[in-house]
């Protein structure tokens, strides 16, 4: 599991405690505290519980992305039009896969729905009166009369609120509909979304600071429980459950999230006296992250034993030598994930990180891994454009090939991904030594003849 995208920023409304459902998320604590996780494993299990959804309601499934936050309160939200994000605490609150799949469904409801756009919309014209009883409030507390100016100010800012939140309960039956709508498409049972809504509604006597994000974002009355379980009282998929591989690799993301993202000997006590495969796979996470590679590898090595197909423990296996510091170990176990799962770029880019590792040494001997790498870095950009860390390897490799202006041209894409300033500055170096024409060549005057991004650093 790699972080290794920059937090999300917080968005800030002028109309304070508005939250545009299902778009815009304003996290309580630091945005820092918050980030895009990378792991190739969990995006699979995602995709894979999303595509039937997405196929059933007519859309593209390659043109929905999906990406996984590192936060274990309770979220999931859609924002630019169709990219859907998830909480890792969605995954662990999770009892089984339909919990995650009925919230997908809801998710995608607010997609087909177009309710980004149009709740933007609805944001605009509900702040266009508050705007105006503010003007005239400041006006009459100008004039002295304070009262009549506060109470202006006041009063039009509760009924911009009042606008909005009827448009946005509007907007959530829409997507519980569409939810129903597309777990019936898909023979799904519909009592593990009525299951986490039912959960959530009895957050409303919480204390906001207690209250899972989706919660707020997503207002779960009684009323809305009941009108779930209305709807869905007619679905002949009430008693369907999920299949059992479906089930084991709910369980074993789960076991890879508590391993990677909470302290190890957390982990290991909340493991202690579970023998299961998920269990197993968490605890070898939690002696890795303490340091302890041998252990972790026989835990790893018993549990490839059982599953000599699952990819993504070759993947692990092979991240365990990359960090401790023995990158030709990682290499075969890398190898053999990338054979199980060619087109996957994660594990490309891990492959090609453990072949970097054994060529910086230098020398001709070397040259031959580090092309390597180079290539299987093309080929995951191929299958994922934007990837900052690809580029960030790639840099690296042309620098042990002794391609200076090509790892500058990497360095510019690299910052380019991350919206940094910096990727003019390299991309001006590589320029001068690239070949006119090509395709680094011209990808390169295209950084540097493009607009800053917004924001950037």
């Amino acid at each position: 599991m790699k972080r290794w995208l920059s937090p999300l920023p917080a968005r800030r409304l002028w109309l304070a405690g508005l939250l545009l459902a299902c778009s815009l998320w304003l996290p309580l604590s630091s945005a820092k505290a918050q980030g895009v996780v990378r792991d190739a494993e969990i995006e699979r299990l995602l995709r894979d519980y999303s595509r039937p959804l997405l196929i059933a309601a007519d859309l593209e499934p390659k043109r929905i992305g999906v990406a996984v936050i590192s936060d274990k309160r309770l979220n999931a939200f859609v924002t630019n039009g169709q990219n859907m994000f998830i909480h890792t605490g969605l995954i662990l609150e999770a009892e089984e896969p339909n919990m995650v799949i009925g919230v997908l469904a809801h998710e995608i409801g607010h997609i087909t729905g177009g309710h980004l756009a149009r709740g933007s919309e609805a944001l605009s014209k509900s702040q266009g009166p508050a705007i105006i009883g503010t003007i005239l409030g400041l006006g009459s507390i100008l004039a002295g009369a304070g009262d009549i100016g506060i109470a202006l100010i006041t009063g039009s800012q509760q009924l911009a609120l009042r606008n909005y939140l009827t448009y946005n309960r509007g907007q959530e039956a829409a997507a519980d509909n569409v939810a129903l709508e597309l777990l019936d498409a898909t023979g799904q049972s519909p009592q593990g979304i009525i299951g986490m809504m039912d959960t959530l509604a009895n957050q409303e006597i919480l204390s906001e600071a207690y209250q899972d994000p989706y919660a707020r974002s997503h207002p779960m009355s009684r009323d809305r429980v009941n009108a779930y379980r209305a709807g869905a009282e007619g679905s002949p998929y009430q008693d369907v459950r999920d299949a059992d591989d479906l089930i084991f690799r709910h369980k074993m993301a789960q076991g890879k999230i508590y391993g990677f993202l909470d302290r190890p000997n957390v982990t290991l006590r909340r493991y202690r006296n579970d023998d299961s495969a998920p269990a197993r796979y968490a605890r070898g996470i939690a002696l890795y992250r303490q340091g302890l590679r041998d252990e972790a590898v026989r835990i790893v090595d018993g549990l490839l034993a059982e599953f000599p197909d699952n990819p993504w423990l070759y993947e692990l296996k092979g991240q365990i030598y990359y960090e401790t510091g023995q990158a030709q170990k990682g290499i075969a176990p890398y190898k053999k994930s990338v054979e199980l799962q060619p087109d996957e770029p994660l594990l490309l880019i891990g492959l090609a990180s453990c072949q970097l590792g054994v060529g910086q040494l230098g020398g001709r001997a070397h040259d031959a891994i580090n092309q390597q790498a180079v290539r299987n870095l093309k080929k995951a950009l191929r299958l994922d454009p934007s990837n900052p860390t690809a580029y960030l390897q790639m840099s690296k490799g042309y620098g042990q090939l002794g391609e200076t202006a090509l790892a500058q041209y990497a360095l510019a894409e690299y910052h380019a991904a991350l919206g940094s300033r910096e990727a003019k500055r390299h991309a001006r170096r590589a320029a001068k030594g690239l070949e006119k024409g090509s395709v680094e060549y011209i990808r390169t005057i295209d950084i540097i003849s493009g607009p800053d991004k917004p924001g950037s650093r």
